[in-house]
């Protein structure tokens, strides 16, 4: 029971420091008093694949006159790839800061944002776990993937989906409820081998905004054999560090085993749709060895 309740201080000590490395990253996302009074509030993306930051004054059909900082230039409209507002903070020092393509999730687990209506991400994990995630409604999204191994015969890996529903939208305070339901295999499959199924019912909650949040939530577990009586709880958080990078880290607590917990740390790095991660996972209780710097994790994730 000690070393249970010393997995959970570890793993609630280093998510609680993550929140207090937020709170100043929170201020520090404000623009200054001079910043706040410049013309930015969008951005204009060309064919030739120049970006600018300022704002529109003028637009017909043929053409956009567009404040920067160096000055007013005219954009013809066919040349125009993409012109939309932003948030102030999005803007630094006269750079745009994309905001993080893949902030549905940490690193396994997902957070409460949802995907938009009609955007998705492809994601690989290890190079052998194979994702596929699509905003079906504001509020919907459906997911899905499988395995590469054991089996070069597709019947033997493993297969689930990721439905998720969001509860509560709003820039700072996101709830959403989902599962993750699979399944080990289809192959010689009988009446008898439906314990094969197996997966986790889960609630989850992210606080803050966009570029420093933390995010708690609970699941339960499910198997042929029936649903967990606990929840395993995951405490995590992201913030972003620089232009092209964040910070990550996703834990868990599990109410009766071995490895009483679970922590990570890492990185987010960042495109406008591409994202690494790159962490280190490490299990905590008499059932695990403690290593350092721990259990390498990388996973690509691509929207579109």
């Amino acid at each position: 029971m000690k070393a249970r309740h010393l997995a959970a201080s570890i793993a609630l000590t280093l998510s609680l420091g993550f929140a207090a490395a937020v709170v100043p990253a929170v201020g520090a996302q404000e623009p200054d008093s001079a910043q706040a009074s410049a013309p930015i509030s969008h951005i204009l993306r060309t064919r030739d694949g120049s970006l600018f930051v300022g704002r529109v004054v003028a637009e017909d059909a043929e053409s956009v006159r567009f404040l920067t900082i160096g000055g007013v230039i005219v954009v013809r409209r066919a040349d125009v790839v993409e012109l939309r507002t932003v948030a102030a903070r999005a803007i630094r020092q006269g750079q745009y800061w994309a905001p993080d393509p893949n902030d549905t999730r940490l690193f396994f687990a997902p957070t409460g944002r949802m995907l938009a209506k009609g955007d998705g991400y492809f994601s690989d994990t290890y190079l052998l776990l194979l994702n596929f995630v699509g905003g079906v409604t504001p509020r919907f999204t459906m997911g899905g993937g499988f395995s590469i191994i054991p089996s070069q015969n597709p019947q033997n890996n493993i297969i689930y989906i990721t439905p998720k529903l969001g509860v509560l939208q709003s820039e700072r305070v996101n709830i959403a409820i989902g599962a993750l339901a699979g399944f080990a295999g289809f192959e010689d499959l009988t009446d008898d081998d439906w314990e094969r199924n197996f997966g986790i019912l889960y609630g989850v909650g992210t606080f803050g905004v966009p570029e420093a949040s933390m995010t708690i939530g609970a699941g339960w577990g499910y198997t042929g054999n029936g649903l967990a009586d606990q929840p395993v709880v995951m405490i995590g958080g992201a913030s972003r560090a620089g232009r092209r990078f964040s910070l990550v880290t996703e834990n868990y607590i599990f109410p009766s085993s071995d490895i009483h917990a679970v922590i990570s740390y890492g990185v987010r790095l960042l495109g406008e749709k591409l994202s690494v991660d790159l962490a280190f996972f490490n299990g905590v209780g008499s059932g695990a060895e403690f290593l350092f710097p721990g259990i390498p994790y990388i996973s690509v994730a691509m929207k579109f």
